[in-house]
């Protein structure tokens, strides 16, 4: 497998690694999003490497699938001038993904690391909108001057490092999405509890918005891309 620093020295591009930092293998879900003003982007998971031996979900899916990851390993993938957007999550099932509910296969829902890379405005972040199964960090390596990564109204102008806790350990981070925190700072018509898709089951008394607008972290089109964002798996969440 090439590794990360060898695909960002052959693509212009910035790099997606995937970790598994633990002791055994994991599924990972992956999930693209279709961008129609960059059509001729990443937009089907047969344009992935076909040595993650991604299980499309369900069978007929373009967009979305799942791969095992095997422990204390990486994946990479840099799609140089093509455009690359969607989530990664860790999990068997997209089944209810977004719900919680002790019948449901995630209790406390799934939280998603989203990016969009490789077009102008490249952003990166944690999503725990819909709740929290999995211990996600991301690091922002490779950056130079000219290509840093920031999170907007934090005032940091150099992010290297993001990452979430539990669901009942939430504190105000750059780059994670609180519970029910839709509009990072606002709670506009969150994903749950509603009719057919319950609350985690530790959610909190109340959502979990930020005080300033820091969970996008982002780098403007007008800055060279490049690097790479490492997004890795410590575990499962309580």
């Amino acid at each position: 497998m090439c590794s990360a620093s060898s695909l960002a020295q052959s693509n212009s591009g910035t790099t997606l690694e995937v970790t598994n930092a633990t002791s055994r293998s994991y599924p990972v879900m992956i999930t693209l999003g279709i961008n129609p003003s960059h059509p001729f982007g990443i937009n089907s998971i047969s344009q992935l490497p076909s040595s993650w031996k991604i299980k499309p979900q369900p069978a007929q899916s373009t967009t979305q699938g799942v791969f095992m990851l095997p422990a204390n390993s990486s994946v990479s993938f840099n799609s140089g001038s093509k455009s690359f957007s969607g989530n990664i999550a860790f999990g068997k099932t997209f089944t209810a993904r977004g719900c919680g509910g002790a019948s449901n296969p995630y209790p406390n829902s799934t939280n998603l690391a989203e990016f969009t890379l490789n077009m102008p405005g490249e952003t990166v972040d944690i999503s725990g909108v819909n709740g929290t199964n999995a211990l996600i960090a991301i690091k922002f390596k490779g950056q130079t001057q000219q290509n840093q990564w920031n999170d907007g109204a934090g005032g940091n102008a150099n992010v290297t490092y993001i990452a979430n806790e539990s669901i009942m350990g939430w504190a105000p981070v750059p780059g994670v999405y609180g519970w029910q925190a839709t509009g990072c700072t606002t709670s506009s018509n969150p994903p749950n509890p509603m009719r057919n898709c319950p609350a985690p089951v530790n959610a909190p008394s109340k959502p979990q918005v930020q005080s300033i607008a820091q969970c996008n972290i982002q780098r403007s089109g007008n800055v060279p891309t490049g690097g790479t964002v490492q997004i890795i798996f410590s575990g499962a969440a309580s």
